[in-house]
């Protein structure tokens, strides 16, 4: 039996309360934030909840409800100095750069290691690259709160900036084949 997600728009009815991911920035972000966020079009918060709460509960997660969030990432629209990109960024970009980025990612951490973040991930790359073909967006950027979340990016290819390792970058021609796999 497989676990299956259902990917929604963050809405008031979801279960932000009781979400943990270990990092307590995350966790006050989605409770205290995430909403406000959205409702001013500062970013865009989508939550992974189960698809099938009975399947989930009977294979042993019984804290999980049918409005319980499970991870969640956010994206906004942003624009970062081409001077603090990696050098192989190249200096033929302007010096404002057009980003997509991506502000938040966070899985429950009864549920980590288990290929939910890499999920998450991948459809924020997919969005990101649907909003390219729409808008100026020549790559995602995204801060990492430390060296460990900055090595879970770099398994698929963000780059570490020139001025701050825990900044990093990828192309929107390295994000393409990324979700063709």
């Amino acid at each position: 039996m497989t676990l299956e997600i259902e990917l929604q728009p963050l809405s008031g009815h979801h279960d932000r309360a009781s979400f943990d991911c270990g990092e307590s920035a995350l966790d006050d972000w989605l409770k205290q934030n995430a909403i406000q966020n959205e409702k001013r079009s500062l970013a865009r918060t989508i939550v992974a909840v189960p698809k099938d709460t009975a399947a989930w509960q009977a294979a042993g997660f019984t804290w999980v409800g049918s409005e319980t969030v499970l991870g969640f990432f956010a994206l906004s629209s942003a624009q970062v100095e081409n001077s603090s990109l990696p050098s192989s960024a190249g200096k033929r970009l302007p010096r404002a750069v057009p980003v997509s980025r991506l502000g938040r990612l966070a899985v429950d951490s009864r549920l980590q290691g288990q290929g939910l973040g890499q999920a998450l991930l991948m459809e924020a790359i997919a969005r990101t690259l649907i909003a390219a073909q729409q808008i100026g967006v020549c790559g995602m950027f995204v801060d990492a709160k430390n060296p460990g979340v900055a090595a879970f990016y770099a398994k698929y290819g963000f780059e570490a900036c020139e001025t701050d390792p825990l900044k990093l970058w990828i192309s929107l021609t390295n994000l393409a084949p990324m979700t063709s796999a």
